[in-house]
């Protein structure tokens, strides 16, 4: 399966609220309709730097469309930045860490 195709499954999954495979151009995620940011760090590096964060909820695991996530509630990864949900996908090759608690789906 080919990023695309993960992507459109992952979309599907989450009924487009996330993820529309309309916007992508040439084959490349632009159809983020959240903060995205693509990451090579696997999960577990974030789940590692996560104890070092200034405030977050218990982690949560889960998996949708066949990718593993990791995600909070909400995280301040240092003090004085803004609270958010965060959640990180992982589709193989590459992770997409998300401004939304994914266990909400």
């Amino acid at each position: 399966m080919n990023m695309t195709e993960k992507l459109a499954a992952f979309s599907a999954a989450t009924n487009n609220e996330l993820f529309d495979v309309d916007l992508q151009k040439d084959g490349t995620p632009y159809g983020w309709m959240v903060e995205a940011v693509e990451t090579h760090e696997t999960l577990e590096m974030w789940e590692e730097s996560s104890k070092g964060w200034n405030e977050r909820t218990a982690m949560k695991t889960g998996e949708i469309a066949g990718f593993p996530f990791r995600a909070w509630k909400q995280v301040q990864a240092v003090k004085g930045q803004q609270r958010r949900a965060m959640s990180v996908v992982d589709f193989g090759d590459v992770r997409f860490a998300i401004d939304t608690d994914l266990t909400n789906f």
